[in-house]
């Protein structure tokens, strides 16, 4: 087992369940000096003072192998290791973080923004930078 650490699409407890059945939601964390970018999908990018609001979920190998496929390993995205304290335990938990360069910032689909505003609200996030992240364009 590791940890998964979402900020996308991910959040979304439904989904996770389809995707991942062996995944168990921890809590929630915040990650500090990165803001929530779209690409037309959701990544995180390193911003001194930013924040980003995360859950935190425990997976195993399989549950890794089908995030792996979903988020298009490894060329749409690469997996980072971040280290955030949740329920007062310091862990290790990795992400999935878009390529460098690899799209421009565009809005996300309806669809995909609705996906992830229910897993702000199954973590009860404040939706408020996700918000400000959708409408942002280049």
């Amino acid at each position: 087992m590791k940890y998964y650490l979402a900020y996308g699409s991910n959040l979304n407890k439904q989904q996770m369940k389809h995707r991942c059945p062996d995944a168990v939601p921890i809590g929630t964390v915040t990650v500090k000096d990165y803001e929530l970018v779209f690409r037309y999908v959701a990544t995180i990018e390193p911003k001194p003072g930013a924040e980003v609001q995360c859950a935190i979920w425990r997976i195993s190998k399989a549950d890794e192998i089908s995030l792996d496929r979903y988020e298009g390993y490894p060329r749409l995205y690469v997996k980072q290791d971040f280290r955030v304290e949740v329920n007062g335990k310091k862990i290790t938990a990795m992400a999935y973080v878009m390529t460098n360069g690899i799209r421009p910032i565009i809005p996300p689909s309806t669809s995909y923004l609705r996906t992830i505003m229910e897993g702000y609200e199954d973590f009860g996030l404040d939706d408020m930078a996700l918000i400000t992240a959708a409408a942002r364009v280049e």
